[in-house]
């Protein structure tokens, strides 16, 4: 199984091409085997190890060939099953790093890594090729040897041990702590309104009356519009039916942004550690520390454990919290919209998603625009992973959202909306954005609700009388300043 020599090349015609053909015939007639290097020189080395004999090649050219014939041939290798030129180690010098590739000269029997026959293939260290199938007597194994850099190397051992450290410390808290956490059945999840206390007179009232209303929860995925499942895990975990709870990449990124901007921007929870938090609370707790996100992280591992995404999904539409005293998307559909949840549109749906990192100053009745940026984003998302065409995201744009009169009335009967929008920012600062957007909050503040009216008419008369000085529109909608505090 050999090969005849290939016909001599023709006579080059330019300066140039005869200065190069000279080279090549020289390089060729150096034995690099034979080199001796400075101490310490660090060049990558080519061992061809054929018969139980190694010869050892330093890499200090660009281009290098391969193959039985000695006048052809850089290295040359005495193997019956190695063709006339077999081979060629070129540097490329487009990549980062400069590797070497070899490549594949037509030959007969073929490089082979391992079982499998290759043409090209870029060289890392330590990297086993053999010229000809491995289970032939004559095969010729080939080895490349470039060791990186020592302190290369010291980085790379320290951050093999700190990872190894970390897996094997996390393993042991996962082990204490996986027990403490039972599965079947579900536990309810802890609901309540984040109601928000202001004084009036000698007691304290809410700012925005409280209706107590049936929760409502579907037994099945077909119950929900199928465009709410592909908004929120566009949304809210793209990677959900990737991950096996915690998202690493997910997680990385949120810790790089954080890490930029030298604040919490982004949590990286994903659905799974989101529905850990809620219906696991007294287990998770509330602060915002490490060791929450921890337990998190273990109460999502074993929520993916026992049971489906499918189950989670499910789930997660039925008990999220969504402002107002609404748990769930069927009562959200039903508050906003005054319909089921299976017949949301692709619209509906998307606004409903959109509001969830801050159902209650995100809501279509308080701040419309705001809600519809946030359905446009969602839309967006959707369209980008491929879940809705861009036809259908533009109608979905383009339609107009209808608001329940219920939820208009309930909505808009808030008490000094503007302070009641501000306890929200606040709690996201004291509490996390993550945990605030949850509910289940009851808020004391001292804003006086008496002094307050007095305030806003004295301002509205301000306004009336001497307004067009500023060029304020008579019937201007006027903020509410809370007139005392702390809260």
């Amino acid at each position: 199984m050999t090969r005849s020599s290939p016909p001599n090349p023709p006579p080059p015609r330019t300066l140039l091409g005869k200065v190069t053909q000279a080279f090549q015939r020289v390089q060729a007639q150096v034995d690099f085997s034979k080199l001796a290097l400075k101490p310490g020189a660090r060049v990558a080395e080519l061992h061809v190890d054929y018969k139980g004999q190694t010869s050892v090649y330093p890499l200090l050219g660009e281009r290098y060939i391969l193959g039985r014939s000695s006048s052809e041939c850089d290295i040359a290798i005495r193997s019956p099953i190695v063709s006339q030129v077999h081979a060629s180690l070129t540097r490329d010098r487009t990549r980062p790093g400069h590797p070497f590739i070899l490549k594949d000269k037509k030959s007969t029997n073929g490089i082979y890594r391992g079982k499998k026959r290759i043409t090209q293939t870029r060289l890392h260290h330590q990297d086993v090729v053999t010229l000809g199938p491995a289970a032939l007597t004559d095969a010729v194994t080939v080895r490349f040897v470039d060791p990186p850099p020592w302190y290369v190397q010291s980085t790379r051992y320290a951050v093999y041990g700190f990872t190894g450290l970390s897996l094997a410390l996390g393993a042991w808290i996962v082990a204490i702590e996986w027990p403490k956490v039972p599965m079947r059945p579900l536990p309810e999840s802890v609901q309540g309104p984040v109601i928000i206390y202001a004084q009036e007179g000698d007691r304290q009232v809410p700012l925005r009356p409280q209706r107590n209303r049936a929760h409502v929860e579907q037994s099945r995925l077909a119950d929900f519009s199928p465009y709410l499942a592909k908004a929120l895990v566009a949304s809210e975990d793209s990677r959900y039916y990737w991950h096996l709870g915690v998202d690493p990449i997910g997680t990385l990124r949120a810790l790089l942004v954080n890490l930029r901007g030298r604040e919490i921007r982004q949590g990286g929870s994903t659905l799974s550690q989101q529905l850990a938090r809620s219906i696991y609370r007294e287990y998770v707790g509330t602060e915002d520390s490490a060791g929450r996100k921890i337990r998190e992280a273990i109460v999502a591992l074993k929520l993916e454990t026992f049971y489906s995404k499918n189950d989670l999904l499910l789930t997660y539409l039925n008990r999220v919290y969504l402002g107002s005293n609404l748990y769930g998307f069927e009562d959200a559909a039903q508050f906003y919209f005054a319909k089921s949840a299976r017949d949301l549109t692709l619209a509906e749906a998307a606004t409903l998603v959109g509001i969830l990192p801050a159902p209650n100053a995100f809501n279509p009745v308080q701040d419309y625009q705001a809600a519809i940026a946030y359905r446009d984003r969602v839309l967006n998302r959707m369209v980008s992973l491929g879940m809705v065409s861009q036809e259908e995201a533009r109608r979905a744009r383009r339609s107009r959202l209808e608001i329940s009169p219920d939820a208009r009335e309930e909505l808009q009967g808030t008490r000094a909306p503007y302070f009641y929008s501000y306890i929200f920012q606040e709690l996201e600062q004291v509490l996390g954005v993550q945990l605030a957007r949850e509910g289940n909050f009851i808020v004391e503040t001292n804003l006086n609700l008496d002094l307050q009216a007095q305030a806003e008419a004295a301002l509205r008369e301000s306004v009336n009388s001497t307004g067009a000085h500023w060029a304020i529109p008579k019937g201007q909608s006027l903020p509410s300043i809370p007139v005392v505090g702390p809260y």
